[in-house]
């Protein structure tokens, strides 16, 4: 995300050389391009800023998943888990803030990486930009089809009275977002968009929660229990990693977040003193409270589990402004990335060869992630994926590697890394490539179950939307059905 100078004239590309205002060309290697090409800017924006920042990107789509996650734990290890990966995210955001504080010209993650791999020769130097910039936005675009399917779902409980299929609903709240889209090459100065993107996730939790507390047990299903610790497979523990992983993930834009930042020492205090708790306090209210009151049996988002009605509505309406204003800043990331790599010439400015491609780009990423939407369906189940195979390469393979070259090529002249430490980051380096392997297999294999018992790609998908038994008997409230069926 980016306010004030946008990160999408950055994302997978270095900045504007220096020599463009001397007249000068450069003809120099790549590496010497890395170390005195781009400009050394400093951001505006300040330390509260910057962890409204983090919270936004961090505490998103994935948080609505949590109970089904503390669910394949029981609520004792499922809290322990939580807070042990949530630390795990923020040590592996540390590693990489500190490399980055070594390489303050740099602006981007890809940028970021390829600096540090400068001194290793042009074969390991391409190799790991390359690892870098496709995990960087294959997981970004597979949060794009996310979230398309979270504001096609949306609508439809929205609209619960008005049946309408899943697809055509997605298609619906593309045609909303394709003006903002279109018309926000950068975010600018629009700071509120953060604070608003915040409040409208509040208001995604807590009302479902609100209404569950109002409630009590008598709303959990009937045949679900609570745990401590489940009885679990190895399926369910790769898939609660999986979600778990997926909803604590901020090193694949913290880069350029860092970049945007007035004073980029300030990272740790906008991140651990307030961000981390913040993140904490979500994780767990909405785990355990979900998993609480709806049991082992919990599954979708949790904004789901509300009886259709007025309230219904409006936990639907934070939830659709909230994915909108994420689907809008992501896709100016993915969008100027693309429009930067095919038209380098022609990606600024206010020409209309540069207004033309920009929307072009913007529709056809949208097309994209409407696609990949309506192949994936279902919500758990794509966080479960991404959090299985784009995840761990882009926020922690890639950072914890990039670590690593950037101590053993002298960062450690300037910070001493204890051998617990080393042995912390090994752990890391070892579930990540665990989750990377076993857990994207794990993940297919749920997706494939779910196409037998819900339908194919593209299907109508009415369930939990219409406001009728044939799609509904299950939802909350719809208690009816099993009368009159």
């Amino acid at each position: 995300m980016a306010v004030k100078s946008t990160v999408a004239q950055h994302q997978f590309t270095r900045m504007e050389d220096t020599s463009e205002s001397n007249g000068s060309s450069s003809n120099g290697s790549s590496d010497d391009e890395l170390s005195s090409g781009p400009k050394l800017i400093r951001g505006e924006n300040g330390v509260l800023l910057t962890a409204g920042i983090l919270v936004a990107d961090v505490v998103g789509a994935g948080v609505l998943a949590m109970p089904v996650a503390i669910a394949r734990f029981g609520w004792l290890l499922g809290a322990i888990m939580t807070v042990g990966l949530l630390v795990m995210n923020l040590h592996v955001s540390i590693l990489l803030w500190r490399v980055k504080m070594d390489y303050l010209e740099t602006h981007t993650y890809t940028e970021l990486v390829g600096a540090v791999f400068a001194s290793a020769g042009p074969n390991q130097k391409n190799a790991m930009m390359a690892i870098s910039a496709w995990s960087q936005f294959c997981f970004l675009c597979g949060l794009l089809g996310l979230y398309v399917l979270t504001i096609g779902s949306s609508l439809g409980m929205l609209f619960h009275d008005v049946q309408i299929c899943l697809p055509m609903w997605a298609f619906i709240g593309s045609v909303i977002v394709l003006p903002f889209v279109l018309t926000s090459r950068r975010m600018g100065s629009w700071k509120s968009l953060v604070w608003l993107n915040v409040l409208t996730l509040l208001g995604t939790i807590f009302i479902p929660l609100g209404y569950m507390a109002a409630h009590g047990k008598q709303i959990r299903p009937h045949g679900s229990h609570v745990y401590a610790v489940a009885d679990m497979s190895i399926k369910d523990l790769l898939n609660g990693l999986s979600i778990m992983t997926f909803a604590f993930t901020s090193q694949f834009m913290l880069v350029e977040v860092i970049s945007e930042m007035k004073d980029p020492a300030k990272l740790p205090k906008a991140y651990l003193r307030i961000s981390a708790p913040f993140q904490g306090l979500a994780f767990l209210i909405t785990g355990l409270g979900g998993y609480y009151f709806m049991g082992d049996r919990v599954e979708g988002m949790i904004s789901e589990y509300l009886p259709f009605g007025m309230l219904s509505r409006i936990c639907a309406t934070c939830l659709f402004t909230h994915i909108a204003i994420s689907y809008v800043i992501k896709n100016v990331v993915v969008s100027g990335a693309i429009h930067q790599k095919l038209d380098k010439k022609h990606a600024h400015g206010t020409s209309s060869r540069t207004l033309g491609g920009w929307g072009a780009t913007v529709f056809l990423v949208l097309c994209a992630a409407y696609t990949f939407a309506n192949v994936v369906p279902f919500f758990t189940d794509l966080v479960e994926l991404l959090g299985a195979s784009s995840t761990p390469i882009s926020c922690f393979i890639v950072p914890i590697i990039t670590f690593v070259r950037w101590y053993l090529d002298g960062g450690k002249e300037k910070r001493n890394v204890s051998v617990v430490e080393w042995v912390i980051i090994a752990i890391e380096m070892l579930l990540a490539l665990t989750l990377t392997i076993f857990g994207t297999v794990s993940a297919m294999a749920t997706v494939l179950q779910h196409w037998d018992s819900y339908g194919y790609p593209f299907e109508c998908h009415c369930q939990g939307l219409w406001n009728t038994c044939e799609c509904s008997d299950s939802h909350l409230g719809m208690e009816h059905c099993e009368v009159t069926g």
